[in-house]
């Protein structure tokens, strides 16, 4: 193993140099509505590529239904704020559509032999390799969403650790802005794994989606989170700002959330041109000569979706397409009522059918008693897909599972107040 020792006052910065910068880069969502996620992936790509990253080192999963969507006014291109610059241009997806799943993530992680020798890309890396996960949607306690499956922290802290036991990085850095994101790491990601993980939020709170005002996209355009870390990348020199200063920043800068760290903190001592460059020994940097917008035009990410609704209502001429606006609107009211109402419901009816059994020593019977609850409310209810305030709901059924309530007793209140 070689390794650089670099001087800049008093801090060192001992860096392996023999493997290669691997990136994954996740949007999990769909629709007009999530047109931020989109955004913030496109724009990461752009500065990966900006510093030095080989197109083939990067996997990109993002539905992509946004740059040629019948609601976009500038057919083929996506922007990040309000600068308009287009952030879609030149970025090679890799999987789109129904492969935006938790099926490709997990495949992608683990360089599934099968998908490669069928032609997928997938991580082809080793123990001196350094991987940058980045994933950006919504979540929920213990959950990352794609368009039609979760993906759970259980699951999650499986693939991490398959990563570390086949040796298939030297170290990881995973950045996740979603709400709750913080429940995926906390208590569950180990220090000795060598993966440090940022999250946009705590435990119990949701990220902002921002650039929400926009006259023409009328749709949020960028995620906070997502738009300050890449701001910062862009307008510091990677080999003399570590991740720690890196982490600093970005949690000043994001104002509406808690930005939190998890993990293997040495490696927050690295300088970031240890997974934002190309990964040899040319260093390479373009500092960005824009300099990022202000923040503004905030929404909960739960609510954004409304944003998108609202712009539609005022911003049409046609008086049917107003209608139908004022509908849909009304209609994605109600169902957050709902949503907020129904599980109150559950939660009144299982509470007041006794006592729970006491808090679970076994994390596995907890794990399955919180994954069968949210797939049975999920189903007879309301889903994230379709009502994204149900966000702010599961923790309710969370807590339900980790007081030690049965998980029957949980699942025939869901059935009783949604059948």
């Amino acid at each position: 193993m070689i390794f650089l020792s670099l001087f800049f006052g008093s801090t060192v910065f001992l860096g392996a140099v023999a493997g290669k910068n691997w990136a994954v880069l996740v949007a999990g969502s769909n629709g007009w509505p999530n047109y931020r996620h989109h955004a913030d992936v496109c724009h990461a790509y752009q500065v990966l590529i900006k510093n030095g990253f080989a197109p083939e080192n990067i996997v990109t999963i993002m539905y992509n239904d946004v740059a040629y969507s019948r609601q976009n006014p500038y057919r083929g291109k996506i922007f990040h704020d309000y600068k308009h610059k287009d952030v879609y241009e030149g970025v090679k997806i890799d999987y789109s559509g129904l492969q935006t799943s938790v099926n490709t993530f997990a495949s992608v992680l683990s360089g599934d032999e099968h998908w490669k020798k069928a032609g997928y890309k997938v991580l082809q890396t080793g123990p001196d390799d350094n991987v940058f996960v980045y994933f950006t949607d919504h979540g929920a306690r213990r959950l990352l969403l794609f368009p039609y499956d979760p993906l759970d922290w259980e699951y999650l802290s499986y693939l991490l650790s398959y990563m570390k036991e086949h040796k298939m990085s030297n170290k990881m850095l995973f950045y996740v802005d979603a709400s709750y994101s913080a429940s995926m790491f906390a208590e569950t990601l180990p220090n000795n794994i060598s993966v440090l993980a940022m999250t946009a939020t705590n435990e119990h709170e949701t990220n902002y989606a921002i650039f929400c005002d926009d006259p023409e996209v009328k749709s949020c355009m960028a995620d906070e989170f997502s738009y300050q870390w890449i701001s910062d990348i862009e307008k510091n020199e990677l080999s003399k700002r570590t991740i720690e200063n890196h982490f600093m920043a970005v949690k000043q800068a994001v104002s509406h959330s808690h930005v939190n760290l998890f993990g293997d903190m040495e490696i927050s001592k690295l300088p970031l041109s240890e997974f934002f460059s190309k990964g040899d020994k040319n260093d390479f940097h373009e500092i960005s000569t824009d300099s990022s917008m202000q923040m503004q035009d905030e929404s909960k990410a739960t609510q954004a979706h409304l944003i998108s609704l609202t712009k539609q209502l005022t911003g049409s001429n046609s008086p049917r397409q107003v209608e139908l606006a004022h509908r849909r609107l009304n209609r994605a009211l109600e169902l957050g009522k709902m949503a907020r109402e129904t599980m109150d419901e559950i939660v009144n009816a299982v509470t007041t059918n006794g006592p729970p059994n006491g808090k679970h020593n076994d994390k596995h019977t907890y794990v399955e008693c919180y994954r069968t609850a949210y797939k049975q409310y999920e189903n007879k209810c309301h889903s994230i897909y379709q009502v994204p305030e149900v966000s702010n709901e599961l923790e309710k059924l969370d807590h339900l599972c980790e007081q030690g309530y049965d998980v029957k007793m949980i699942v025939q209140a869901i059935f009783d107040t949604c059948a």
